[in-house]
């Protein structure tokens, strides 16, 4: 019987073999191309969580959806305190994962990525098999949760569950706040590869902090990476897209969900320290939320714009530099676009005495 430290140690022991592992299959001279080497140590670690979700499941224990992985490999390893001692955690290995994939060395992120797709393929693919053996029938279809016309994104049927995209989402997450760009761009990628494999339920909860997330990494970009900014906004729409759906729109959390983004969003676009990048990215989104449910963005705005623009007149433009000044007036009338064609005659007067009142403090 090993000690705790012992534990430990191999843990840390562990976890940089795979990360080794996984950034080396970066490097051409130390790879063969028939060898499966990183592919099949994927697929073994997405078996170990399959079976583990399974035997959760036969037990009589059902999930609920946003719970974590870890609390029911948590609870078996304390019903098993002997085990406890002699099992690595398979865990390791998306932590493994997710830090080479923050690596600000691009090519060992594009292995990692390579290997997330194939990780997370596999617990598809089982997930699926799973399903369609218990349902007798054919082959589980996707969903089409987006316009055929635009990229169509595909998501796995709502019984189709993967539990541990749970823990793999708050860890890509994560990478999104760190402390370089390039670490940020690794939570981007790993995002983007797991919509259309994530349920809508899942990544439904996921929603406002995704957001929160690709925003933040917008916010942090440099000017001259047009292909991260674009790379970063292609997946904020995609997960847009996928989880706001009109036919869908009556399920209470959905409604949550799509709520808290569009706050989060009224405040970024309210804000008026906010980038010009990242103001036409905010009222990108924001258009895109109006046409998924059939309403206009001055509907989804109008509860919200006077709370929001009231700190703005609570100061005198005089106390700040004339930068600030020009963003405060520059915010105002592109604000001022998405709901002035559509707004009562009181909210217009508002809007008139409020320009009138900037430019004689200017």
């Amino acid at each position: 019987m090993k000690t705790k430290t012992q534990l430990l140690a191999e843990k840390s022991v562990f976890k940089v073999l795979l990360v080794a592992i996984i950034a080396a299959n970066s490097d051409t001279s130390l790879t063969d191309e028939k060898d499966d080497f990183v592919v099949d140590l994927c697929r073994h670690f997405a078996m170990l969580f399959h079976i583990d979700s399974s035997s959760s499941s036969q037990s009589g224990y059902v999930q609920p959806v946003g719970s974590s992985l870890s609390s029911s490999i948590g609870s078996r390893s304390r019903n098993n305190s002997s085990s406890n001692l002699r099992e690595l955690d398979p865990l390791i290995f998306m932590d493994s994962l997710v830090e080479v994939l923050s690596s600000e060395n691009r090519q060992h992120a594009k292995a990692a990525l390579s290997a997330l797709n194939t990780f997370a393929e596999t617990l598809l693919f089982l997930a699926r098999m799973k399903h369609t053996g218990m349902l007798r029938g054919g082959p589980s279809t996707p969903m089409l949760v987006s316009s055929p016309s635009l990229n169509p994104v595909y998501s796995p049927p709502p019984s189709v569950r993967v539990a541990v995209f749970e823990e793999l989402l708050p860890r890509l997450l994560h990478c999104c706040y760190g402390s370089t760009w390039q670490a940020q761009m690794g939570g981007v990628m790993g995002l983007g590869a797991l919509v259309g494999k994530v349920s809508v339920d899942t990544l439904c909860i996921f929603q406002v902090r995704v957001v929160r997330g690709l925003i933040h990494v917008l916010k942090r970009l440099p000017m001259h990476a047009n292909k991260e900014q674009e790379e970063t906004n292609h997946v904020l729409t995609q997960v847009l897209r996928v989880v706001n759906n009109a036919d869908e729109a009556n399920s209470e959390h959905r409604r949550q969900s799509f709520q808290g983004v569009v706050e989060f969003l009224a405040v970024e676009l309210f804000n008026p320290n906010t980038s010009i990048v990242v103001r036409k990215n905010v009222q990108a989104c924001l258009s895109l939320l109006a046409s998924r449910t059939g309403s206009e963005v001055s509907e989804l705005l109008e509860p919200l714009y006077l709370p929001l623009l009231q700190p703005l007149i609570s100061r005198s433009l005089r106390s700040k530099n004339i930068e600030q000044q020009v963003r405060y007036i520059f915010y105002v009338l592109t604000s001022e676009d998405f709901y002035v064609h559509d707004i009562s005659d009181g909210s217009f007067t508002y809007f008139f005495f409020y320009l009138r009142w900037v430019l004689l403090q200017h």
